[in-house]
């Protein structure tokens, strides 16, 4: 990574190396959801032919799509070691915390 490529950390707003260890994460966040009806569609298919293998063969779907777009962030080691990281690191994504507040 190049010096410009540098941001605080997007959950406590602090440089990454804040701490004194020199070791942080680059993280991308995407927030995915189920396409319900594709999940029913390869459901009736694999129960149709008998065999998920074979239900593939003929129909591939995709389940899941993005809403909206990935956001990548850096997260500090002593953030990244904090409970809930995967919770923040959602909030982040959906642009309810700002970072700058633990």
């Amino acid at each position: 990574m190049k010096a410009e490529d540098f941001k605080p950390c997007a959950l406590c707003g602090k440089g990454m190396m804040h701490t004194g260890v020199p070791l942080f994460y680059r993280v991308t966040v995407e927030h995915l959801g189920i396409k319900m009806r594709e999940v029913e569609r390869a459901a009736g298919m694999e129960q149709f032919m008998g065999h998920v293998a074979l239900a593939r063969v003929f129909h591939d779907p995709e389940i899941a799509e993005a809403i909206g777009k990935p956001v990548m962030v850096l997260v500090c080691q002593s953030c990244a070691m904090e409970p809930h990281l995967l919770a923040r690191l959602a909030e982040v994504e959906s642009g309810a915390d700002k970072g700058g507040e633990t």
